[in-house]
């Protein structure tokens, strides 16, 4: 019964919390253990650039959810240590350390709602956990440097705002290669995150197809009153053909073999590019094949590796390699 008690407040919690009360949790978590500051209503009114009753406002509020101690503790706000001790179990700890881990992974997306909002997750539920792990809190486990792209918040806002209600939505595309005056009507199934770039997967009323949109390159985006049925089969996943090279969904499943030599004849054995993949070894090379529909991206991932790895099949793979190569070496004539 207790225990039903403490999820139904941390369920309330998560509905009812503004930022600033995020922060405030945040904040109270971190204070020194002999701080001369006095983390109380004059403290965050400060802060806040707002008024005592506001502030008073939020921590009764927290307060009701037994997140905050009924009184101060030595002039200051505190965190109820009652609440935390029921609400973090031990495997919920490790979720959340994982949640911690995931915050790195998507530095690529900073600024858009999805890390924000793991941010707040982590401010409101982890704190407290991380600072005990050894591990995560140590910095000896990191993402490395990732390249950051600007990503179109308020399209992720409305195409979002859309995918949860499964309404159409309405826009132009600016890509070069199409016509960009005309007004697309899709369905939006999904949004994917790859390399710090945003699509939508999304079946296209105008191209009758299920197709792949930069976020950045949707204009004029709005959100119609018309409602859609999700098919079973939405998850791009679905379209891969066994590939698992990322954001590209082919019609066309086709066998790949590709003679990797080298140091790429030993990494290659360690990554899955499909699901299906073997490997044939001899003493100079690994030859991989397996089954795919992602074209575009095994050509991409192949000629990463340069002169150590040589397509055998399918032919238009060979075909494209070589006028690629052809190409490269005109520039350096």
């Amino acid at each position: 019964m207790r225990d039903d008690r403490q999820d139904e407040k941390a369920r309330i919690a998560e509905k009812s919390l503004d930022d600033r009360c995020y922060e405030i949790l945040q904040i109270l978590r971190e204070v020194p253990e002999y701080s001369e500051v006095k983390y109380n209503s004059k403290y965050f009114a400060k802060h806040f650039k707002t008024s005592e009753p506001t502030i008073f406002r939020l921590i009764e509020k927290m307060r009701g959810m037994d997140l905050l101690k009924k009184k101060l503790v030595n002039g200051s706000y505190a965190i109820n240590p009652d609440f935390e001790e029921f609400f973090y179990s031990e495997e919920t700890k490790k979720n959340l350390a994982l949640v911690a881990s995931l915050r790195g992974l998507l530095q690529q997306y900073k600024g858009t709602p999805l890390f924000d909002s793991v941010t707040k997750l982590i401010y409101f539920l982890l704190p407290a956990v991380a600072k005990k792990d050894s591990l995560l809190s140590s910095g000896r486990v990191v993402v490395s440097p990732q390249m950051e792209f600007d990503i179109n918040i308020r399209n992720w806002d409305k195409v979002y705002q859309a995918l949860q209600k499964n309404q159409k939505i309405k826009f132009r595309y600016k890509k070069s290669y199409t016509n960009n005056d005309v007004q697309r009507i899709v369905w939006p199934y999904q949004l994917i995150l790859e390399n710090g770039t945003v699509y939508l997967w999304a079946y296209s009323e105008y191209a009758d197809f299920i197709l792949m949109y930069d976020l950045n390159f949707m204009a004029d985006i709005s959100v119609l009153n018309e409602t859609f049925t999700l098919p079973d089969n939405f998850d791009i996943n679905n379209y891969s053909g066994g590939g698992r090279l990322g954001a590209f969904a082919g019609d066309k499943v086709e066998k790949f073999k590709i003679r990797f030599t080298g140091y790429a004849k030993e990494w290659i054995k360690n990554h899955k590019w499909a699901d299906d993949q073997t490997f044939v070894e001899d003493e100079d090379s690994t030859t991989i094949t397996f089954s795919s529909s992602q074209f575009e991206k095994v050509f991409e991932s192949m000629l990463c590796w340069g002169r150590q790895a040589e397509p055998l099949a399918p032919a238009r793979l060979v075909k494209r390699w070589k006028e690629e190569i052809l190409a490269m070496a005109e520039k350096v004539k």
